[in-house]
């Protein structure tokens, strides 16, 4: 194969890309706008559950069509479906139109999970450049989290923009970030990707059933596959719920709204110290580096939940910058252990486990605050759960040696 690809071109779009997805305004505020509206945590915990309904029922089908048409189709596929998500939201009267927008940004992740990280991956190892991966992924990191931080500041125009205002504007964004997309190149590996463009829609059916025989040989395997994919997970759970019930917890302590990006900008600081950290760290077990990320974890989500102000703020940065720590290793682990041909299928597993387990475990999170009357209460519980995930896993090492 003699396939040419403009590196410097398509980091350069890569990097675009990453820092306006990131961009999320609404990131910092949409929780806390929506209890002002009337919504219960409860109602808002069922619409992040139908996002990861959606998210579960589409993840690997979408790593799927990665692997069987592009990796940039879809992601283009994914822009597109991102900016839809944001007009019902603007307009939403009540909860059947939040749901539908949470569906349609879900759809739209999917897309994204595993197929960014595929094209990146694949990018380098067309011009024999896979060692750079932890680099370059460590930029697409830090500019997304610049990108998260710099969007959290926006919290501060609530009284300009409004509800509606903030979702236009993350439209805006989005549709950018889709634009660079479209100016990449796919990258060619395989035979098998080199004939994507020759193929007809008859043979994409047989295409089909020969991935997913692939891909399940795959996973069987290279079981570390499956634990990484699992570890990710569960540590991606408190990474998301801590920011998005923080939002309502600081504002049960007094925090006023305008501030709510001081929480997300200090988090998105301590993702990036995270990050800068893993690009010097180098683990020798990545059992041992989970238990110890579980445990700082777990402790850091139950800050948020039970902790007064500074506490609080102190937990949501510890979770924040312990996570993006241990997925930067995760996903190089994980792209040098699966073959190219399934790796955007192979990646959305990990994605597709994920949403397994928030669907249960977001409105759980919200329905103990209700109960207990703290957005707090349920981050608490979960912190101690997900310590014990890392206790466990130190347990483990410690028998087996």
């Amino acid at each position: 194969m003699n396939h040419k690809l403009n590196l410097k071109k398509q980091l350069a779009c890569i990097y675009t890309n990453n820092f306006f997805s990131g961009l999320r305004i609404t990131d910092a505020v949409w929780v806390a706008l929506l209890a002002a509206r009337g919504f219960s945590l409860w109602e808002i915990g069922v619409a992040e559950s139908v996002f990861h309904m959606v998210s579960l029922t589409f993840e690997v089908p979408s790593g799927m069509a990665a692997d069987l048409l592009g990796r940039k189709k879809t992601l283009v596929a994914g822009g597109v479906c991102m900016v839809l998500s944001n007009l019902p939201m603007a307009f939403a009267p009540d909860l059947f139109f939040i749901c539908l927008a949470m569906a349609l940004s879900a759809l739209a992740n999917a897309m994204f999970s595993g197929t960014a990280s595929a094209l990146t991956y694949d990018s380098l190892k067309q011009c024999g450049r896979t060692d750079d991966y932890l680099r370059v992924s460590a930029n697409c990191s830090r500019l997304s989290m610049l990108a998260t931080a710099v969007g959290s500041l926006a919290s501060t125009l609530e009284r300009f923009l409004r509800f509606s205002g903030f979702y236009l504007l993350s439209a805006a964004f989005e549709g950018t970030a889709a634009a660079a997309t479209a100016l990449m190149t796919e990258p060619i590996v395989t035979e098998t990707q080199a004939r994507r463009e020759k193929q007809t829609f008859r043979d994409l059916p047989g295409q089909l059933a020969r991935l997913v025989r692939d891909s399940i040989t795959a996973l069987r395997a290279t079981p570390l596959a499956a634990k990484l994919i699992v570890s990710a997970a569960v540590l991606c759970i408190p990474s998301y719920l801590t920011k998005m019930f923080v939002q309502q917890r600081l504002v049960e302590l007094g925090w006023p709204t305008a501030l709510l990006f001081v929480p997300m900008l200090l988090s998105g600081l301590a993702s990036m110290l995270g990050v800068e950290a893993a690009r010097r760290l180098h683990p020798e077990s990545l059992r041992r580096f989970y238990a110890v990320c579980a445990l700082l974890c777990g402790g850091g989500c139950a800050l948020v939940g039970a902790a007064p102000v500074l506490g609080c703020i102190f937990g949501c940065m510890l979770v924040q910058g312990v996570i993006d720590a241990y997925l930067l290793h995760e996903d190089q682990k994980l792209n040098d252990v699966i073959p190219s041909d399934q790796r955007a299928t192979l990646i959305s597993v990990d994605g597709m486990v994920y949403s397994l387990l928030m669907i249960p475990a977001s409105p759980l999170v919200g329905a103990v605050g209700d109960a207990f009357g703290q957005a707090g209460a349920g981050l608490a519980v979960l912190g101690v759960l997900v310590a014990l995930t890392g206790a466990a896993a130190l347990g483990r090492r410690a028998h087996a040696s």
